[in-house]
């Protein structure tokens, strides 16, 4: 019993070999019909010579294609073997060579044979052989003109096919590339986030033990949400954003009153998709040197806006003492911002927008730009 998958191939390539068959036959009729334009016009003596006028132009000429048609696949099969290298190219061509001749005598000699029956006339085979070298004289140049325009087409198909595979190999091994570098800073991120998260965790254990329990049950609950989406490079945004207030929950237990965080989300992108634990690292950014380098209250604004209709637009800000003049806050970019940058630039290649910017006194503003998808 056949597999459904055998029939399914076993139709795609039937299929397959009758749009080629098409496309042989199609290509030789047009040049039959060119040729046969060709002689029935172009020469008033070969004119006076045609028994049957167009009638006999385009038998003459359809007959000779459609051989011609025939020895097609022959011809580029043999064309696919002998391709010339580098390092053997003499053998390839003198094989070509040879059967270019071959080819011509046995295209001169079906020919000869087919084209009284074609015309109504009665076959005499050895009347018809005797006069084949003499037609072989005037129609060899062409035959193998032809010969090596088949063969020419063929290496040309080969050579582009040949092409696009080296291609797609360089495309699916830099995918490949791209995708563990992903995975690799996205490990990179979660040590660095339980081992923040902890830090927060630690003066309470000292301060208010009841805080500390609560606030350990909530960093299991985000490091389970967490571990749920770690396979994905892509989340919905309300996915994101609940993630985002289980690790709020942590820091506004450690900073108390202090710290104050507001959302600003349009209307109808809780569906947007958004790299996974992108807001998380820009937002602890913006508490540890925002609000934990300030001794009274602080506030993190979290604003995500469409930008115009396919660009979805995230901005992080907040109001703490900025960066020191000619700077950045914290002598440089930490492994949260150095992550999301390679991330983005993993994810999106160009086609994203990544700024810092702020002032001293005036807090930081991180504004991030990607394109706008929803999920299915």
């Amino acid at each position: 019993m056949r597999r459904p998958g055998t029939d399914r191939a076993s139709r795609s390539s039937a299929d397959r070999r009758l749009r080629h068959a098409a496309w042989i036959v199609g290509g030789w009729t047009l040049v039959g019909i060119f040729r046969a334009a060709d002689r029935y016009f172009s020469d008033p003596f070969q004119l006076r010579r045609l028994e049957f006028g167009a009638w006999e132009a385009l038998a003459q000429c359809l007959l000779w294609a459609y051989l011609w048609a025939a020895f097609t696949p022959f011809v580029v099969a043999l064309a696919k073997r002998c391709i010339p290298r580098k390092d053997a190219w003499a053998a390839p061509l003198g094989l070509l060579a040879a059967a270019s001749v071959v080819f011509a005598v046995v295209h001169g000699a079906l020919y000869q044979l087919a084209y009284p029956l074609l015309m109504g006339f009665p076959c005499v085979v050895s009347a018809q052989l005797s006069a084949l070298p003499g037609l072989l004289r005037l129609s060899l140049p062409t035959h193998l003109v032809t010969f090596w325009a088949i063969v020419g087409f063929a290496w040309a198909l080969t050579y582009a096919k040949l092409s696009r595979e080296r291609e797609i190999r360089a495309s699916q091994v830099k995918t490949r590339l791209a995708s563990a570098r992903l995975e690799a800073l996205k490990m990179q991120l979660h040590p660095h986030f339980l081992f923040n998260a902890l830090n927060s965790i630690l003066p309470l254990v000292f301060r208010d033990a009841d805080a500390a329990s609560r606030t350990v049950v909530r960093l299991s609950d985000l490091l389970r949400l967490s571990l749920q989406n770690e396979t994905r490079d892509l989340l919905p945004l309300c996915q994101e954003i609940e993630l985002l207030k289980v690790y709020l929950e942590i820091q506004e237990t450690r900073f108390q009153d202090r710290l104050t965080v507001s959302f600003d989300v349009a209307p109808g992108l809780g569906d947007a998709l958004v790299p996974t634990l992108i807001l998380q690292p820009l937002v602890e950014n913006a508490i540890k040197h925002g609000i934990a380098a300030r001794p009274g209250a602080g506030r993190v604004e979290v604003c995500v806006a469409r930008e115009g209709e396919r660009r979805l637009g995230l901005v992080v800000r907040d109001d703490g003492p900025g960066p020191p003049p000619g700077g950045r806050r914290g002598g440089g970019e930490g492994v949260g911002l150095r992550n999301t940058r390679d991330r983005l630039d993993l994810l999106f290649g160009p086609d994203h927008a990544f700024s810092f910017d702020g002032a001293p006194g005036r807090g930081c503003r991180v504004a991030l730009s990607i394109p706008l998808a929803f999920a299915g």
